[in-house]
């Protein structure tokens, strides 16, 4: 019975040594904290996309200097009555979505991650 009890212990001793030394971090809460986007849509406005100056390949070029990865989604949504450019990127940390202003390119900050 000792023995099993040892070996029990010695196990998770060597299991939470093991993530210590490889990095392991638990998972954080998923929080959701951007700007607010400078172009302010209402929902009357149908053809909002029109109002859009940075395109979609200049949001995935701004998006990816602030989260190094590779874009899985771009949409330009109408999001509390304001317009934002939209990027799902999966990198090194995970999948990410963050957010880029679609008048100037400014980085807006990050969505709810996975």
């Amino acid at each position: 019975m000792k023995k099993i009890l040892s070996s029990i212990i010695l196990f998770l001793i060597s299991t939470g040594f093991a993530f210590a030394t490889c990095g392991y971090h638990a998972p954080q809460a998923q929080v959701q904290t951007r700007q607010k986007s400078s172009v302010t849509v209402s929902d009357e406005v149908k053809n909002f996309k029109k109002l859009a100056v940075v395109s979609k390949k200049d949001a995935k070029k701004f998006a990816t200097s602030q989260y190094n990865g590779k874009v899985k989604k771009v949409e330009l949504l109408k999001e509390d009555g304001t317009l934002v450019w939209k990027l799902e990127i999966k990198g090194e940390e995970g999948q990410k979505e963050l957010f880029i202003d679609p008048a100037n390119g400014n980085f807006l900050g990050y969505g709810l991650t996975k």
